[in-house]
């Protein structure tokens, strides 16, 4: 049980992942957008996940533990992994009888985090911090991260206007209460940890769309050639970066 009254976006939050989202038909729109820069973002997991090795790890969130930990071979001293969603965690557990990772669940509210000061070297997550109260959750992140320690969160910008109106048409496919990442939440992060940015898909998202329409294979000339118009873009015009659909953040705390 979750200790105290969670707020009223919290509990929209648990009602939401407990009754379960219609995110096939979205996952579909978008798999040729995204093949190949999870591909890069796979990489860059499993490289800076090194320095979970033996640590204190706690991820937010519950299901990203075996292909980010597991499938990385990482062993951490002690995994934890909190959802405020008991489905969720039920899900998070199906692969831990066949995993040498042996994390401890725990039904948690990511805004109050149930954990001491200076707790944990590594914090993680997949698509989590914009579905929380943003301020509050990076106050507890830092509350809980021992100094000089590490982030890696994955998450989605919210100025892409592709991807803008694929969310307005898709609204069962989230929740009520998440707000892709802005310009402001990328500079709160500043405050508080030293941070790098990898974007991921600008071009790739129309031209992720078209193939998808064309081509059974996500990795095609298409998404070759949108993926490196997308790298060329980051490298010429980083001012153009927060039109990306999304983001992996790297970090340190202060």
């Amino acid at each position: 049980m979750i200790e105290g009254p969670l707020s009223a976006r919290a509990q929209r939050e648990q009602d939401a992942f407990d009754d379960g989202l219609q995110r096939d038909g979205y996952m579909r729109l978008f798999e040729h957008t995204s093949h190949l820069f999870l591909q890069r973002r796979a990489r860059i997991i499993q490289s800076e996940l090194e320095h979970a090795q033996g640590k204190n790890v706690l991820e937010l969130g519950s299901t990203s533990w075996k292909s980010w930990i597991e499938d990385n071979d990482i062993k951490p001293r002690n995994l934890y992994c909190i959802n405020i969603s008991q489905e969720e965690i039920n899900r998070g557990k199906e692969s831990e009888h066949l995993s040498k990772v042996k994390p401890y669940f725990r039904l948690m509210d990511a805004n109050n985090l149930d954990f001491e000061d200076d707790s944990f070297d590594f914090v993680y997550g997949c698509a989590i911090l914009h579905h929380l109260d943003y301020s509050r959750a990076l106050d507890e992140i830092y509350r809980v991260l021992k100094p000089g320690g590490k982030i890696l969160f994955a998450e989605p910008l919210g100025i892409n206007p592709i991807a803008k109106l694929v969310r307005v048409m898709t609204p069962f496919a989230r929740t009520i209460d998440e707000k892709p990442l802005m310009f402001k939440e990328l500079s709160e992060l500043e405050k508080k940890f030293n941070t790098s940015h990898y974007y991921e898909e600008f071009f790739s998202v129309p031209l992720g769309v078209v193939s998808g329409i064309f081509f059974n294979n996500p990795n095609n000339w298409l998404t070759r050639l949108a993926f490196n118009l997308d790298l060329s873009l980051d490298r010429m015009f980083p001012f153009l970066r927060y039109l990306f659909r999304h983001v992996l953040i790297v970090g340190t705390r202060k």
